[in-house]
């Protein structure tokens, strides 16, 4: 029945493609009234008779269900344009609007199960998987975590992970499908930790905030992504903690209420630079044998200690992820021992900067949801860079290396795609510029297809999907070439 969380009797549900339709799942359990409306009206009627039958709510296409009196209240993503004509009826009969996110907190926040377990939230742009999976493994040591990632669903305990499930989204409205799962499973973790997009749900104990640069417009560029990851913070329930980057402290300081505490770390030395105090500093530097170490600080708890790197990754594209796990761990009062053991064992999470080795190819996967042409960019310079100049330590005269960049995104399993203009430029800038080295393009995807059938670069030939694009990079290539993959997907 409906209670102080959720108040409403009567919700609209907006969007079917984004959330609505889990969303709208979990409201029926308030017994509240919900219809989702297709705001895009793209569905069938064959798809609305089948969500109507599987779930018990309508689906509506039609404007004119859109009426007022009918309904409390519109729950709609924080993504949607207010140009959409179902947002525009909305405002126009006066009805008052919830986010997923903010609906979501409150399914959360008035679930009983939850009252005894710790609920961790990431969000921001870059480096959320990375934070989400060295902090399950930090905490596991000690407590029992489940872990939702755009990797998967997995369960934590002495530093092993167990996959559980595979391709659900981290769009806030699944979170509460998720919890279900885990208890249907009987599985009682002490912490659960999601990977969110675009904000938190405010039902966090803890909300880590990774960074929020680079900025980007979303709700048909009428709102910045970081005004979406940030208004949250202020309707978070009381007592959350907020663990921020240095960078960021401006940009949350309006946010943060006075019965709310705020955690910062920071990884680039800029604070160290300003003479201003953070709560947890993390450096690379160079250890007795040469060999790159993390040095950390807390201000918190007094402690510095010395954490060895391991190779086999771009250790760089990692240090926020670091730092951000570390301030969280150490505020969860994990043992410096078992972080210094999580950070030296550490080797990359697939499809972020990870560097390896099969049949003699050097591969960096950087191959991800959150890829986005700057961190494209990133790949195809480490390992360029790596292994062709002639001043790096890793340079080998004796070996002529080919390169291979497979490029592009699997539609099918992402929303906001890979820009085509953007990887032609950077194959302009990074791939073809260097005529002594042979290089091949594989794109990946309908829209990078062009690349190879048009005949806009030399030796580019098409491939299905990521898989389909590292077989063939494999097949093709040989002992000692490099394949940089950068393909925007779940994995």
């Amino acid at each position: 029945m409906p209670n102080s969380e959720i108040p409403w009797g009567k919700i609209a549900v907006f969007d079917i493609n984004h959330g609505g339709l889990p969303i709208a799942k979990q409201l029926l359990k308030t017994e509240a009234s919900v219809t989702v409306f297709d705001v895009y009206e793209k569905s069938t009627p064959e798809k609305r008779a089948g969500y109507e039958q599987e779930y018990g709510f309508s689906v509506s296409v039609d404007l004119e269900d859109l009426t007022e009196g009918d309904y409390d209240i519109v729950c709609l993503p924080v993504h949607l344009s207010p140009k959409n004509e179902f947002y525009k009826k909305a405002v126009k009969i006066g009805l008052p609007m919830i986010t997923h996110h903010e609906m979501t907190g409150r399914l959360l926040r008035s679930d009983p199960r939850l009252l005894n377990i710790h609920l961790v939230e990431i969000t921001g742009v870059r480096g959320k998987t990375s934070t989400a999976v060295l902090l399950a493994q930090m905490l596991s040591f000690k407590n029992r975590v489940v872990l939702h990632t755009s990797e998967g669903l997995t369960y934590w305990k002495d530093g092993q992970s167990d996959r559980l499930e595979s391709g659900i989204s981290i769009t806030p409205a699944y979170i509460p499908d998720l919890i279900d799962l885990i208890f249907e499973r009987k599985y009682r973790p002490d912490v659960m930790i999601f990977e969110i997009s675009l904000g938190f749900t405010g039902a966090q104990d803890i909300g880590v905030l990774t960074k929020t640069k680079p900025d980007y417009r979303i709700a048909g560029s009428t709102l910045s992504s970081t005004d979406a990851k940030t208004r949250m913070i202020s309707r978070s329930k009381e007592g959350s903690v907020f663990v921020v980057h240095y960078d960021d402290v401006e940009t949350v300081e309006s946010y943060i209420r006075k019965d709310q505490e705020r955690i910062v770390f920071d990884d680039s030395g800029a604070a160290v630079e300003d003479k201003t105090p953070t709560d947890v500093y993390l450096n690379l530097n160079a250890g007795p044998d040469n060999e790159p170490v993390a040095d950390i600080e807390s201000s918190r708890t007094g402690i510095f200690f010395r954490a060895a790197i391991h190779s086999g990754y771009d250790v760089k594209s990692y240090t926020t992820a670091m730092a951000a796990a570390v301030a969280t761990a150490l505020e969860l009062d994990v043992p410096e021992s078992h972080i210094e053991s999580v950070i030296s064992e550490f080797t990359g999470v697939a499809g972020r900067m990870r560097e390896y080795e099969e049949n003699g190819r050097l591969i960096l996967d950087n191959s991800n949801s959150g890829l986005t042409i700057e961190s494209a960019i990133a790949a195809v310079k480490y390992m360029i860079e790596k292994y062709t100049d002639k001043h790096s330590p890793e340079y080998d005269s004796s070996v002529h290396r080919d390169i291979t960049l497979i490029i592009g995104e699997e539609e099918k399993t992402v929303c906001e795609g890979l820009d085509p203009d953007g990887a032609e430029k950077l194959i302009t800038d990074y791939i073809n510029d260097d005529k002594e080295e042979r290089r091949h393009i594989i794109p990946v995807g309908e829209r990078f297809r062009y690349m190879a059938e048009n005949n806009v670069f030399q030796n580019a030939v098409y491939a299905g999907t990521f898989k389909e694009g590292l077989a063939q990079a494999l097949e093709t290539s040989k002992e000692g070439d490099i394949i940089i993959a950068a393909v925007k997907c779940f994995r």
